[in-house]
């Protein structure tokens, strides 16, 4: 399942700027859990994972495909705290040409994976698609954010 979203500029180039995710999902018992992963944006907006189909993480997303992202600056100073939120749905993505697709865009933001092709290949890729989205930039202000709503 793909998104049709468009994320304004400043959003992406946070995005690209940047390599890991939070994700939090919550468990069967609702309590929440999170976990960094490496992640690629794609074209549409959409964030691309890979993780193994038995993480705690991949678990609850079988369960309830609901889940957050963040991404952030690591900083000292209250003026350099920039990061993005996302509330979405996270979808795993079978063989065939939608993983093919996710491989690729994954390869061209990380080109070392390819070292890793035989891990990567036992483990699944997902797909973020974010429905909410938070930029937070306090170079800009103290406080300063922007909130977009998506299809």
């Amino acid at each position: 399942m793909r998104a049709m979203t468009t994320l304004p500029d400043n959003v992406r180039n946070f995005l690209a700027a940047h390599s890991t995710l939070v994700l939090s999902t919550v468990n069967a018992e609702g309590s929440s859990q999170s976990a960094p992963l490496f992640f690629a944006t794609d074209d549409d907006g959409s964030l691309l994972f890979v993780s193994s189909p038995k993480s705690r993480h991949s678990l609850n997303i079988a369960a309830d495909s609901h889940a957050a992202v963040t991404m952030y600056n690591e900083t000292w100073t209250w003026e350099e705290i920039a990061g993005v939120q996302m509330e979405g749905h996270v979808h795993h993505l079978p063989a065939g040409p939608g993983r093919e697709h996710a491989w690729e865009v994954y390869k061209a933001k990380f080109p070392f994976v390819v070292e890793f092709e035989d891990e990567v290949s036992r483990s699944e890729f997902y797909r973020f698609v974010p429905k909410w989205v938070r930029l937070i930039d306090n170079s800009l202000r103290f406080g300063y954010k922007e909130e977009i709503e998506l299809k």
